[in-house]
């Protein structure tokens, strides 16, 4: 057997038949006829002084020895293309700057960002949690998702609406068997409310639409984000005012339980806003496609 290297068209060809069990798919794969991949194939083989494929008229199957030989080289060939793709964008387009709400990064983006990192490996997506107003002109943030008060109207900035969304009122699995049953809205006056500081005006909002405003709403428990409101929630510590949309999964598996009907629509609405800056870079184009990909459809989310 010889012991310099096969070409690299011989083991292309190889790694495409194995993967494919089939010369003829290789083939349409690699752009080449069906005998050049035999060829190449046969080549190996006899570099080798090993048979890798056992062929009929009908198929082709893979020898232990080329089933073992195959593992191998897809391996290698799979290393080779992704680093040729972190290759080409080396310092260019490989690291893109996500600034976002932490509840709907921890509720919403991150249990979906596996997809956009299987789909696009080379890119590294680096999110930082911040309700600071963005600044694209003196930071490296290539895209911001934000809550805001009503339509975007800004030309200098595209914005593309993500969201829609309605507030209700959760609890605990236990919420609804507690000492003080809630039967209706005003029944919260003997219920303990959370509150989130990054979002005061919710229980007012919500209890004023449902017509319990006489609930008083300087009491409770508060903390800084909704998303430890949630889990505050989850923990039977209280009831607390979430956005819809955010706890779909948690009210699914009965984490959390909505203890009323009522859901209240909210002037915000969630964009992503694309630094003026960065636009066309290639992993922000990358993600904004895939974002808008996995919107429902309409984009107004109902519970």
């Amino acid at each position: 057997m010889s012991s310099r290297l096969p070409p690299l068209t011989a083991l292309r060809a190889f790694e495409a038949a194995a993967r494919h069990r089939s010369f003829t798919k290789a083939a349409q794969e690699l752009f080449l006829t069906q005998s050049a991949i035999s060829r190449h194939v046969r080549n190996l083989e006899s570099q080798f002084g090993i048979l890798l494929f056992y062929r009929d008229h009908r198929a082709v199957t893979l020898t232990p020895e080329g089933e073992a030989y195959m593992r191998e080289v897809v391996e290698a060939f799979s290393r080779i293309d992704l680093a040729t793709r972190k290759l080409r964008i080396a310092g260019r387009q490989n690291v893109l700057n996500l600034q976002v709400f932490s509840t709907f990064a921890m509720h919403w983006l991150i249990p979906r960002l596996g997809k956009f990192q299987e789909i696009n490996p080379e890119i590294d997506v680096r999110v930082t949690a911040s309700v600071a107003p963005v600044d694209f002109e003196h930071s490296d943030i290539h895209a911001s998702i934000r809550a805001l008060n009503g339509e975007w109207d800004d030309p200098s900035i595209r914005g593309d609406k993500l969201f829609d969304y309605r507030l209700i009122a959760i609890g605990g699995p236990a919420a609804l068997s507690g000492k003080w049953p809630l039967r209706v809205p005003a029944d919260l006056r003997n219920a303990t409310l959370l509150h989130s500081l990054a979002r005061p005006e919710d229980w007012g909002v919500w209890l004023n639409a449902v017509g319990a405003g006489e609930v008083l709403t300087d009491r409770g428990m508060k903390f800084e984000s909704s998303a430890m409101c949630y889990r505050a929630a989850q923990q039977g510590l209280g009831i607390a005012i979430a956005q819809s949309f955010l706890i779909q999964e948690e009210l699914r598996r009965g984490s959390l339980t909505q203890v009323f009907p009522h859901e209240v629509p909210s002037e915000r609405k969630y964009y992503m806003l694309t630094s003026p800056r960065h636009l066309g870079y290639t992993a922000l184009e990358l993600f904004r496609e895939w974002l808008l990909e996995e919107l429902p459809a309409p984009a107004t989310v109902e519970a």
